[in-house]
């Protein structure tokens, strides 16, 4: 089956893709290739949005003839009409159809959570404090007193914590094993190696683009397509699609070079996959086939990945990576690639790319890797909290005279420190429409003035552009160069700082290398069990204890 990446919708000013059949193809077609193919997560997703547009009528009728044997003759065609009816309201009416069915007889035929999201007994009440999260970190609405809140969603041993230990203890315990500074590579030899690489492996679509949807004083766009080709058990597809790379900062050279290592960050991190394994590495990756129980080497163990639902033992295919100190560890292809269709059920409603980061080296990327873990976590676990919020000057000419123009254009950018108990700095930047939207950007890195630019440049907020609405009065004001800088000077000592923090609070590393064969660049995919890996607050997100836990404390 051919398929293409087409962007559905927008998400502060992030693109949400979906992968379609190339081909027409009629419901009964695409129901014949599910009941051939029914891990086929891509053709999945695309039937089960189609019900959203059948009349009631007519899939009324059509479930009342899939139960008249219970489902027994179409299961594969029963468990999407059933998932149709959990996940369209306006067919929610159609569930008592399958009175008498236990859904849990649907899980074999189907790759998604939906179901098994539903059989969670307290997911009814997570849904409640999502919503109440999510109107105040998406939108700043005031938290409700625990009195007039959900019901508690923990009890005291789930909130118990032991003390966390903080990046800037952890970097203390190094001083003296941590090596020199090393200066990046300069920003032109960046471009002059990632650019001519990129061209070579034919990802280019088009020439680069100036653009002026963010803070950036500078920022350049540019088209790459992706190809990708799928023969694993069952499946046999192909993908391909117009994506768009971006690349931001103060300088021209550094928004090049800004957008050429992020094409090849995320050219890599789109996989084909054949007989032998994984296709176009470095290394070779054979794929295991196994449940976590049946594996008899080291691996992650899902259950302990922040999912949204809980992980039941399923086979799934693994490849290698490795930990900190080198040792290898298998871990699930899905946690790794992006659009990742194997015949295989989903662990996830959908993977973003946190965690997939280049860099000049391979120490370069593990680090922006994982202070981008440390970002979504962030995101995830810490509310909006008006006392720290603040404006920010600083004694850099450059940067004081672009905060200087935002002024003068009537953008009024404020920041929200978004520091979880890691200590690693992490900031919020904000920009509010005139009509109350909020258009925000996130940075982390131990460096804190360089994650508060990084917020600031990355705001989703046109510049030059209208001016916008006024920031809370009041703000206290900080200095850029007084933000914590934890930064050692090369990228391999901040690793060993971020690697000692996380190991300090008990979460262990693993990562896969990423770098192709026609590229030759660093690319890392990191994950840290335990962090929360996705912020969407929607109906199949799970609140963290950790975020419960802000909640109390922020209402003590």
């Amino acid at each position: 089956m051919r398929y293409k990446l087409q962007m559905m919708d927008t998400d502060f000013g992030v693109g949400m893709f979906a992968a379609l059949p190339d081909v027409n193809l009629s419901h009964n077609e695409m129901m014949d290739h599910l009941r051939e193919h029914p891990m086929d997560d891509h053709m999945h997703e695309f039937v089960l949005q189609g019900f959203k547009e059948f009349r009631p009528r007519k899939l009324e009728k059509m479930i009342k003839e899939a139960m008249r044997d219970r489902g027994k003759s179409d299961p594969v065609g029963t468990t999407i009409m059933y998932e149709a009816c959990i996940c369209h309201q306006r067919l929610n009416r159609l569930l008592p159809l399958f009175d008498g069915l236990d859904p849990e007889d649907f899980l074999d035929f189907t790759p998604a959570i939906h179901i098994r999201s539903r059989l969670l007994e307290d997911q009814p009440l997570h849904r409640e404090w999502t919503r109440v999260f999510g109107r105040n970190i998406f939108a700043m609405a005031p938290l409700p007193a625990p009195a007039d809140a959900p019901e508690p969603l923990f009890g005291d041993e789930e909130l118990a914590a032991p003390g966390p230990v903080g990046a800037a203890s952890a970097r203390a315990e190094l001083d003296g094993e941590l090596p020199p500074p090393l200066p990046r590579r300069p920003l032109k030899e960046t471009i002059d190696t990632a650019l001519p690489a990129l061209g070579k492996a034919d990802a280019f679509v088009g020439p680069a683009m100036e653009h002026k949807a963010s803070l950036s004083p500078c920022a350049r766009l540019r088209h790459w397509s992706v190809k990708t080709r799928t023969v694993n058990g069952n499946l046999s597809n192909s993908l391909q699609g117009l994506q768009t790379c971006y690349g931001r900062g103060l300088s021209m050279e550094r928004a090049e070079a800004s957008y050429a290592m992020e094409l090849a960050e995320r050219f890599s991190s789109y996989a084909s996959f054949g007989p032998k394994g994984v296709l176009g590495y470095a290394r070779d990756y054979p794929l295991t086939l196994a449940s976590y129980d049946e594996l008899d080497v080291p691996a992650v163990n899902p259950a302990d990945i922040r999912l949204e639902v809980p992980y039941a033992g399923q086979k799934l295919h693994w490849l290698e990576g490795h930990t900190p100190d080198g040792r290898p560890v298998l871990v699930p292809a899905q946690f790794v690639f992006l659009f990742c269709n194997l015949d295989e059920p989903s662990l996830f409603s959908a993977l973003g790319s946190t965690g997939l980061a280049s860099g000049n080296t391979l120490f370069e990327a593990k680090a922006a890797a994982l202070t981008e873990v440390i970002e979504r976590d962030s995101d995830a676990t810490q509310l909006f909290a008006p006392d720290k919020c603040f404006r920010v000057e600083s004694d850099d000419p450059e940067i004081a005279g672009l905060l200087e123009k935002y002024r003068e254009d009537g953008i009024d950018v404020w920041f929200m420190d978004m520091t979880t108990e890691l200590g690693v700095p992490c900031y919020k930047s904000v920009v509010l429409g005139k009509h109350g939207d909020v258009n925000k950007g996130g940075g982390c890195s131990l460096s804190g003035p360089s994650a508060l630019i990084s917020a600031m440049t990355e705001t989703a907020y046109p510049y030059p552009g209208p001016k916008s609405g006024p920031a809370p009065e009041g703000l206290p004001v900080r200095s850029l160069e007084d933000l914590p800088d934890l930064s050692t000077g090369s990228a391999e000592g901040d690793v060993m700082v971020l690697e000692r923090t996380l190991a300090a609070n008990g979460y262990r590393p693993a990562y896969v290398d990423l770098t192709r064969r026609d590229l030759n660049i660093p690319v890392v995919r990191a994950m840290v069990p335990g962090l929360e890996l996705i912020s969407d607050f929607d109906q199949y997100s799970r609140v963290s204890p950790r975020l419960y836990r802000n909640y109390l404390k922020a209402c003590a």
